[in-house]
């Protein structure tokens, strides 16, 4: 089997103009912990910010969740990760801890949170030049040995995979080409240097050597730099590993390692067997192809950033490979073959987009909206159903969709903005009216702030009595913190959103509901924004965890970030079409009873980066849609076949014939259908 790796990923030199910055480096190590493991395992630098001086609490830079910074396995069980914090930040406690998703045996995950000594966070004060922190996971800055002048070397396996392990009779040791602790030439002895278990019954065992001088050169016969060893049950020969074409030497059994410091192994399989319940129906060259288009325009992938794929995630392959895609030509598309993956037919393959840029690895937005299973975690991840492997396979993620499963990878921007910006926020009410009015109840996760059919029966403008709120980071010109739901929301002026032609909104009663904020770099806010709405003040528009992420356009001072009420949950909000910003199912909505030819006002407007306006046609007839630029210039058209009488929707998604955004100003739509013709302007504004 081929893995490939990423050796050096080229940074590019940041501009001449960015801010002041100082980068924290985390090396962390995770040989305490049970489980981590460097091909299964994905580990965090999780926290927020503290501002000192007002007692307030951000996570401007961190995250408490798996968003936040991502740590690289450099070696063993080493890890590390580097934090650029903006220097308005000096000064400020950094509040942190490792928080991880830990590969179970059964290959279900678990969501791991460091529990560090005396309760509470790590913490250090951000000093004014960069700096580095070294931490053992779950024990502060104490390894799991007492540092001396001699290399320790931390040895673990499960035997999981062995099915003829007794845990009860049966011992586990290592052989290997080491200096013996005792005085021997070598450690080649099955059953002289025997493991312990970590836990009463568990099945990982480790060993700890102390080799005494650490100036020698630790290296087997035949290698430059590398030590030979594996793991046997027993005193003989009979059960040992035999680690053909799984270990640093491909022709050889044993598996290799180099020693030059103290330093982990991170733990191994037995054999070098995957996680219980997968097995390998064949090995298929993948190829990956993805789409950036969507990730450019909404500010949070830039041409020059590195695009890499994780593939095997959760047990769907033997490990979790690594590669990196290629920009095709001048396009936006990106591209990558992994040869000889290990699949399993029937089964799905899960792996995950991520932009790695300034050093630090990103990973993209994305959510399975079909995911049935229990793992939150694995509805976080990508999903191929691998139906066969008879022949190489082509995924291929190019959709410009909301909710189809192979739609383009966006990814949050975690960049201070470029400068100051006034934010309009909008958010399109009606996928709650349509789906209400479907039959369905809008659940308040955290209070009794639902909304019915019977409510909706009752009184059709419920909805907009009760009102719609705005909570998360982004609320509150992005202070930061969630605020409590229900009651103390909807009394909230700051989140309150309106739909009365006030406070930025355009049109009054349109169900667009505005709400205008300001950003500022020299407050440490970012690109990247994260909210959630309610109804009412409630927590009713999806369930935990789902929420917006949504990118500002901070190439202008002002811009408009238009969102739809469940985008974040579209196979609930089944009665509306996210991708065309109407109800589902409906194509001609009045058929055969226009009177006359009408063209609508474009909504909404202004908008970013899609609109949507309604024409009516008397007669069957084709229809052409142009659009043109204040120069008059004609930059989109659109022909549609005959059309039977009734009233269209038509939505522009801001980009031009050949596929690329235009800019912010002034446009003009028009519609003609046979001799009927009109002309209505709109406004991108970003």
């Amino acid at each position: 089997m081929k893995k490939v790796t990423i050796g050096f990923l080229l940074v590019l030199l940041s501009s001449a103009f960015a801010m002041a910055s100082v980068n924290v480096t985390f090396n962390v190590n995770s040989s305490t912990v049970q489980g981590f493991t460097d091909s299964t395992t994905v580990m965090q630098i999780r926290g927020g910010e503290h501002n000192l001086a007002d007692d307030t609490w951000h996570n401007y830079i961190l995250q408490w969740s798996d968003a936040s910074a991502e740590a690289m396995n450099v070696g063993g069980d080493y890890w590390q990760a580097t934090v650029e914090f903006p220097d308005s930040l000096v000064g400020w406690e950094i509040n942190w801890k490792v928080g991880a998703t830990l590969m179970n045996i059964d290959g279900t995950t678990t969501d791991f949170w460091e529990d560090v000594p005396g309760g509470g966070n790590r913490n250090f004060v951000l000093p004014g030049t960069d700096t580095t922190i070294t931490a053992y996971v779950s024990h502060m800055y104490d390894p799991p040995y007492t540092p001396s002048d001699s290399i320790d070397v931390y040895f673990r396996v499960n035997m999981s995979a062995n099915p003829d392990f007794n845990p009860e009779t049966d011992m586990v040791s290592i052989v290997g080409d080491f200096p013996s602790p005792t005085g021997e030439a070598n450690m080649w002895s099955p059953g002289t240097y025997t493991m312990t278990p970590e836990a009463p019954d568990s099945m990982y065992y480790h060993y700890h050597l102390k080799l005494e001088n650490p100036s020698t050169s630790y290296a087997s016969n035949g290698t430059v730099d590398s030590v030979y060893y594996r793991f046997v049950v027993g005193t003989d020969w009979s059960n040992t590993e035999q680690i053909f074409g799984h270990g640093m030497f491909p022709s050889n059994e044993n598996r290799g390692t180099q020693v030059h410091q103290d330093t982990t192994l991170a733990w191994k399989w037995w054999n070098d067997m995957p996680p219980a319940g997968f097995t390998a129906s064949d090995t298929v060259n993948i190829t990956f192809q993805a789409n950036l288009s969507n990730a450019v325009d909404n500010n949070g992938f830039e041409i020059g950033d590195t695009l890499i794929v994780h593939l095997g995630y959760f047990g769907s392959s033997t490990e979790v490979m690594t590669d990196t895609l290629k920009r095709q030509g001048f396009t936006f598309n990106y591209a990558a073959t992994v040869d000889d993956v290990p699949v399993s037919e029937g089964a799905p393959l899960y792996y995950q987009y991520y932009l790695y840029k300034n050093g630090q690895e990103q990973r993209e937005v994305y959510f399975n909206f079909d995911y049935t299973g229990s793992n939150p975690s694995e509805a976080e991840r990508r999903a191929y159903m691998v139906e066969s492997a008879a022949s190489d396979l082509t995924i291929s993620d190019v959709e410009n969709s909301e909710t189809d499963a192979r739609r383009m990878p966006v990814f949050r921007n975690n960049e201070l903005l470029s400068q100051h910006v006034t934010v309009t926020l909008t958010c399109d009410i009606r996928p709650a009216v349509f789906q209400v009015l479907a039959g369905s109840s809008l659940m308040d996760l955290q209070g009794s702030n639902d909304v019915t059919p019977a409510m909706m029966s009752a009184d059709p403008d419920t909805i907009f009595k009760m009102g719609v709120f705005v909570n998360g980071p982004m609320s509150n010109d992005g202070e930061g913190a969630w605020q409590t739901w229900g009651g103390t929301l909807a009394a909230d002026t700051n989140r309150t959103m309106y739909d009365d032609g006030t406070h930025g909104d355009v049109t009054a009663g349109d169900s667009i509901f505005t709400v205008v904020y300001d950003f500022d770099p020299d407050s440490g806010h970012t690109v990247g924004q994260e909210f959630k709405f309610g109804i009412g003040g409630g927590d009713n528009e999806s369930g935990y965890g789902l929420n917006h992420i949504e990118n500002i356009d901070d190439s202008q001072p002002t811009t408009v970030m238009a969102a739809q009420w469940g985008s974040i949950n579209p196979n609930f909000y089944s009665a509306w079409d996210f991708n065309n910003h109407r109800p589902t199912g409906i194509s001609n909505e009045n058929p055969g009873v226009v009177p006359a030819f009408a063209l609508q006002q474009n909504y909404p407007n202004p908008f970013n980066p899609t609109t949507t306006f309604e024409y009516s046609i008397p007669q069957q007839s084709p229809v052409s849609i142009t659009i043109y630029n204040i120069l008059g210039q004609q930059i989109y058209a659109h022909t549609t076949s005959q059309l039977t009488p009734g009233t269209y929707h038509f939505t522009w998604n801001g980009k031009d014939n050949n596929g690329y955004a235009v800019s912010s100003g002034v446009y003009f739509y028009r519609v003609q259908a046979g001799s009927y013709l009109a002309t209505k302007k709109m406004v991108l504004m970003k």
